[in-house]
């Protein structure tokens, strides 16, 4: 008896959209982390590299402005190196900022109510007036910026114990201050932010200095005042973007 061969109908393998939907997610997650691999590395370099370098070649230059004389063509120039060191330095630490935190898709009060950390040794609050309007990214960061800067430095320098950060959307103008009953010195601080401090560009003060630059780079204007609870208020004004 001679034996029969059977068919058996060959059918290709077709993943179905659950599984489709598995390598999908599996690769996107490993795109994810090499991209977030990669931000932590350049922001590794980025600050044991060119910063320290930057930094302390302002140091240096500080070091030789001690004893340029007064109205030397050599001061004047010592002086221009430090203005170009204290920027480059400023930019590569919001570079390295952006590194580290990625993308920012939260709204500016959303940002600001991180400072209201309840483990804190102070109390820091929110007051958020008006109707908030979407702001570019880089405005957002450098606004976050100001406020963490002035809390910290309300809380290290001037003491206080109780921070409010009002943020005000107006016509055509957003306000944001910082108050705090502290007992910082408003004449000290500011000179810190006119950068007329010894050492300001070279490391020593740079938080108050870089905000203060970066206000002004952006159009921005920011000044420093008494403040409501006993203290210092620092008080950034910016015109509101066109919106489309």
């Amino acid at each position: 008896m001679t034996p029969t061969a059977v068919q058996i109908p060959v059918q290709s393998f077709r993943p179905g959209p659950f599984a489709l939907a598995q390598v999908a997610y599996r690769s996107q997650l490993t795109v994810q982390e090499q991209v977030t691999s990669e931000r932590r590395r350049l922001a590794r370099e980025l600050h044991d590299g060119a910063i320290q370098e930057i930094l302390a070649a302002g140091l240096a230059i500080d070091l030789c402005l001690a004893d340029a004389p007064a109205g030397s063509p050599m001061r004047a120039g010592l002086e221009d190196a430090r203005r170009l060191t204290a920027t480059a330095l400023r930019r590569l630490r919001s570079s390295l900022q952006n590194l580290r935190e990625g993308a920012c898709d939260e709204e500016l009060p959303e940002l600001l109510r991180r400072l209201e950390d309840p483990a804190c040794r102070f109390d820091v609050s929110l007051e958020v007036t008006g109707l908030p309007v979407p702001l570019p990214e880089a405005v957002r960061r450098t606004l976050f910026h100001v406020a963490s800067e002035c809390v910290f430095n309300a809380a290290a320098h001037g003491g206080a114990r109780h921070v409010v950060i009002r943020l005000s959307y107006g016509p055509g103008v957003i306000a944001l201050s910082v108050a705090d009953d502290g007992h910082g010195k408003l004449k000290t601080l500011r000179k810190i932010i006119r950068g007329e401090v010894p050492g300001t560009g070279g490391g020593y003060h740079t938080g108050l200095a870089d905000i203060a630059a970066r206000a002004e780079e952006m159009g921005w204007t920011l000044r420093a005042d008494r403040s409501d609870l006993g203290g210092i208020a620092v008080r950034v004004l910016l015109p509101v973007p066109a919106t489309r």
